[in-house]
């Protein structure tokens, strides 16, 4: 949970138990962590409700010897809302909803003011739905949020069911941000599920961000997901409002994890707001996946960013001392994040990419297979081949032991993405470090293509000697008809000593 968020949340209530009016008179208590906050509130409650404990259970005792009728006449006209609030958790269950019924609504809800639902759960179970819905809508019209953030986390299904209606989109999101039980904040999102796109509208209209981030990040994956589409789903000037307010906050910790619980097309839209495309916002963002504990949530943000917002990523993220940055890819490969770190990768400059894969955890067996099945299921060729190229020697011959996995058109989009992308030397050296039968496979597949001439003048006059003498090396393996073609582009690449040694005698080249 935003500790920022936290702590507003527990001021409002404490200035209510205080009877403070305003509760930035309480601001200065804000240095304090949440949960001391927290603490001391409880304290204050125990203590009010504690003082005269004995005397309030002989008049809970006595109210059980005369009739519902008298007994309610007397809370209403002797005992008064805060006496009555006091004996309400030590009435017998039935008891109390006799009397309750027999009592006017705006009584009951001034009772509720003073009531502490941790001490009356039974009473407020038992309670008709009907009554509860009386009592919320006459709450409501004093705009008293923090009484039914109080008794919204004790109320069963039923009752919160026939309260909803009576709630605003605007009074929904105040009486989440200060409900006392966070963990039923999934349940009272299901049971609303079908206001809430006008929730986040009004957290817009009202300036009730806060309000709406801190529902954000106390509800699961799933609420996570459907809220964080809806956001993305209503506007500019919604995504705009919720990433202005979450800056302002400094709740990035509340949003990423949203983020990664949105659909890939509602990712899309939010990365793509110059909202996030800020160094600002990058920067609170790269410092909160890192220093929190949020790195797989960032992942597939970033993953998604335009190209130069990517490359601030990345260049931030090399920037990670060796060990560091070893773990944060363990991280990843474990969660299986390799869709999100490939492009990530192929962001950094040419020297971070070849110092990450330098790294020992990009030469395990178990990643480096991690690796190309992702690339192959994913169709990640073009971002993954500069990774290959920038991996170790001793690497190359693991990862190339796995090229038998893939499926023929799984390697020919290999072969043509290194084609495209100048990366046809990566290609080369990772299909020859195979055994024979793996490099007569690919040799085949790539003499079948029906673009193999764009696939043998990807190599050019700036390819590497050594890619040349690896085909030579392999000549016998190489289908005829590949092996000339490969001989006229190494003559039009002025390589005319390989034309020689890779002409077979039909080609007229030898």
């Amino acid at each position: 949970m935003s500790e920022q968020l936290a702590k507003l949340a527990e001021i409002t209530k404490l200035a209510r138990l205080l009877n403070v009016e305003n509760p930035h008179d309480l601001d200065f208590l804000l240095d304090l962590p949440h949960e001391s906050l927290r603490a001391f509130r409880e304290q204050v409650t125990e203590r009010l409700f504690d003082a005269d404990a004995a005397r309030l259970k002989r008049v809970a005792a006595a109210s059980k010897l005369v009739p519902v009728a008298i007994s309610a006449k007397a809370a209403r006209h002797a005992f008064g809302p805060r006496l009555c609030a006091s004996i309400a958790g030590m009435l017998e269950p039935s008891r109390g909803v006799a009397i309750a019924e027999q009592l006017p609504t705006p009584f009951l809800a001034e009772t509720a003011v003073q009531l502490d639902p941790r001490r009356a759960a039974s009473l407020i179970s038992a309670m008709p739905p009907r009554v509860i819905a009386e009592v919320a809508k006459q709450l409501l019209q004093r705009d008293d949020h923090v009484t039914m953030g109080r008794f919204v986390g004790v109320l069963p299904d039923p009752s919160l069911r026939a309260a909803a209606p009576v709630m605003g989109d605007a009074d929904l999101l105040r009486i989440g941000f200060l409900l006392e039980e966070k963990s039923r904040l999934d349940n009272m999102v299901d049971i609303i599920s079908d206001r809430l796109p006008g929730i986040v509208r009004a957290a817009h209209e009202n300036d009730l961000w806060a309000q709406a981030i801190d529902l954000f990040d106390n509800v699961g994956p799933h609420n996570k997901g459907r809220i964080g589409d809806i956001a993305a789903s209503l506007g500019d000037a919604v995504l705009e409002g919720l990433i202005h307010a979450v800056d302002r906050l400094e709740a990035w910790d509340a949003l990423l994890p949203v983020t990664r619980a949105m659909s890939r097309e509602s990712l899309e839209v939010f990365t793509q707001h110059p909202a996030v495309h800020r160094e600002s916002t990058l920067t609170a963002i790269l410092d909160v996946a890192l220093n929190r504990g949020l790195w797989l949530d960032l992942l597939p943000l970033a993953a998604q960013l335009p190209c130069a917002q990517r490359e601030f990523i990345a260049a931030r993220v090399a920037q990670e001392p060796a060990e560091r940055m070893g773990e944060l890819i363990r991280e990843a490969d474990a969660a299986d994040e390799w869709e999100s770190l490939i492009p990530i990768a192929m962001a950094m400059s040419d020297d971070d990419r070849r110092r990450m894969a330098a790294l020992p955890v990009m030469q395990d067996p178990n990643v480096l297979l991690n690796v190309l099945t992702t690339c192959a299921q994913h169709d990640l060729w073009t971002d993954t081949l500069p990774l290959v190229a920038s991996l170790p020697d001793t690497a190359i011959p693991v990862l190339a032991s796995y090229l038998d996995d893939l499926t023929d058109q799984q390697i020919m989009s290999a072969v043509n993405a290194a084609a495209r992308g100048e990366h046809i030397e990566a290609l080369i050296n990772l299909a020859l470090a195979q055994d024979s039968q793996g490099r007569r496979r690919v040799l085949e597949l790539i003499d079948g293509m029906d673009n193999v001439d764009d696939v043998v003048a990807a190599l050019t006059e700036e390819t590497p000697q050594k890619v040349w003498d690896a085909l030579v090396e392999r000549r016998d393996e190489i289908p005829d008809a590949l092996r000339d073609r490969l001989a006229r582009q190494a003559v039009n690449t002025d390589h005319a000593d390989i034309a020689g040694s890779l002409a077979t005698e039909r080609s007229g080249l030898g």
